[in-house]
C-alpha cells in the first residue's frame, strides 16, 4: 500500500508488530487499526470464548481451575487449567468476557479487591510522608502524584501520574518509561527524577533493596518470606537489569501475596462463625478474592469480607497505612465490578 516500514526482524521482513501498527493507526492509517482490532479479537476468540467453553466439566456445568502455591516467583497463586486470572478487564470488548462468569439463578457473585495494595504498601515499605497522608485520608493517589509531579490535575496528568506510579515501583528504565508515555527517554529521565525529588522515600527504597539483595541474594517480604535472585551479579547485563527489576518489586508484591492468602486463610471460618458458612469463596485473581452467595446475604457479608481483608496483615505487621477494599455485586462477574 506504499506505507513507509519501520524496524525488521530476524527474517528481514518488515515487523507488524504492535507497537508499529499502533503507530501506523496513530498516523492515519485504517487498515493498522483494522489489524489490530481483528488480531484483539481473535485472540479473545481463541484464547477465551473458545478455550474456556471446551473447559466446561459436563458434570458441574463450570469452569474449574487449579492454583499452584509454588508457581509465581513473587509468592502469588497462579491459575493453570485453564488460566483464571488473565481474564481481561482493561478493555471494554475483554470485559464482556468476565460477564459470561454468571451466579447460580438465586445467587450472586462479590468481588472484593484491594485498591492500590502496592502502592500502599509502597508508602509503608519506604516510608513516604506524602503518600501515607494521602491515603490516610482517602485521597485519590494518582491525583496527588499529579499535583506533586506536574503541578495541576486533569485527566492527562492523572493518567501519566498512574503510569509513573506503577512504573517506579518495577524499576522501569527511562527508555521503558519513555515508550508508555510515548515520550523521548531525556523527557522521561525528567518525569523519573522529579517523582525521586518529590518522594525520596521511594529512591532510598529502591538503593536499599538492591544494596540488600545484591549483599545476601535475597529479598524478603513484610512477614520474612523470601525470594531468592542467583542472577542479580550476573555479568550478562540483560540478566542483572532483570533481577534488578524483579528484585525491587518482590517486598512489595510478596507481601501484597502473603496478605491475600492470609485473608483467604481467615476468610471460611469467620463467615462461618456468623452463620454465613455457605457462602463459597471461588476465585483469587491477584489482588481480588470472588464469592457466590444467594443475593440475600449479599448485606451481611459484605462487611465481613471486607473487615477480614482489611485486617489481614495483623497481627504480625501493623501498617501505616490502612488497606482499602472495593465490593462489588452482580449477577455475573462482569457486573461485580
Amino acid at each position: 500500500m506504499g506505507h513507509k516500514g519501520g524496524k525488521k526482524g530476524k527474517s528481514g521482513q518488515y515487523s507488524t508488530d504492535q507497537s508499529v501498527l499502533e503507530g501506523l493507526a496513530g498516523s492515519g492509517v485504517p487498515i493498522a487499526g483494522k489489524v489490530l482490532d481483528w488480531r484483539q479479537l481473535a485472540k479473545l476468540k481463541s484464547t477465551y470464548t473458545d478455550a474456556l467453553q471446551a473447559a466446561i466439566n459436563p458434570n458441574t456445568g463450570r469452569v474449574h481451575t487449579s492454583y499452584s502455591l509454588v508457581g509465581a516467583q513473587t509468592g502469588r497463586l497462579s491459575s493453570t487449567d485453564p488460566n483464571l486470572q488473565n481474564i481481561p478487564i482493561r478493555t471494554e470488548i475483554g470485559r464482556e468476557i468476565r460477564k459470561a462468569f454468571v451466579a447460580e439463578p438465586g445467587n450472586v457473585l462479590l468481588a472484593a479487591d484491594y485498591s492500590q495494595i502496592e502502592l500502599r504498601l509502597a508508602a509503608h515499605m519506604a516510608d513516604v510522608p506524602a503518600l501515607k497522608e494521602a491515603f490516610a485520608r482517602g485521597e485519590d493517589i494518582h491525583a496527588r502524584t499529579a499535583n506533586e509531579m506536574f503541578g495541576h490535575v486533569d485527566r492527562d496528568t492523572r493518567a501519566r501520574a498512574k503510569t509513573i506510579n506503577f512504573a517506579i515501583l518495577y524499576g522501569i528504565s527511562r527508555w521503558g518509561l519513555g515508550t508508555r508515555l510515548g515520550v523521548p527517554a531525556d523527557e522521561a529521565q525528567a518525569m523519573i527524577d522529579r517523582y525521586f525529588e518529590r518522594f525520596p522515600g521511594i529512591q532510598r527504597y529502591i538503593h536499599e533493596t538492591l544494596e540488600s539483595v545484591r549483599e545476601r541474594g535475597y529479598s524478603e517480604t513484610l512477614f520474612g518470606r523470601k525470594t531468592w535472585f542467583p542472577r542479580i551479579r550476573s555479568a550478562n547485563q540483560a540478566e542483572r537489569a532483570g533481577s534488578e527489576r524483579a528484585a525491587i518489586n518482590a517486598p512489595i508484591q510478596g507481601t501484597s501475596a502473603d496478605i491475600i492468602k492470609r485473608a483467604m486463610a481467615r476468610m471460611m471460618p469467620t463467615l462461618r462463625e456468623a452463620g454465613l458458612g455457605h457462602v463459597r469463596m471461588l476465585l483469587q485473581v491477584h489482588d481480588e478474592l470472588v464469592f457466590e452467595l444467594p443475593e440475600g446475604d449479599a448485606a451481611a457479608a459484605a462487611p465481613i469480607i471486607e473487615r477480614v481483608m482489611a485486617e489481614a496483615a495483623g497481627p504480625s505487621v501493623k501498617l501505616d497505612v490502612p488497606l482499602g477494599i472495593e465490593i462489588g455485586t452482580g449477577s455475573n462477574w462482569g457486573d461485580a465490578h
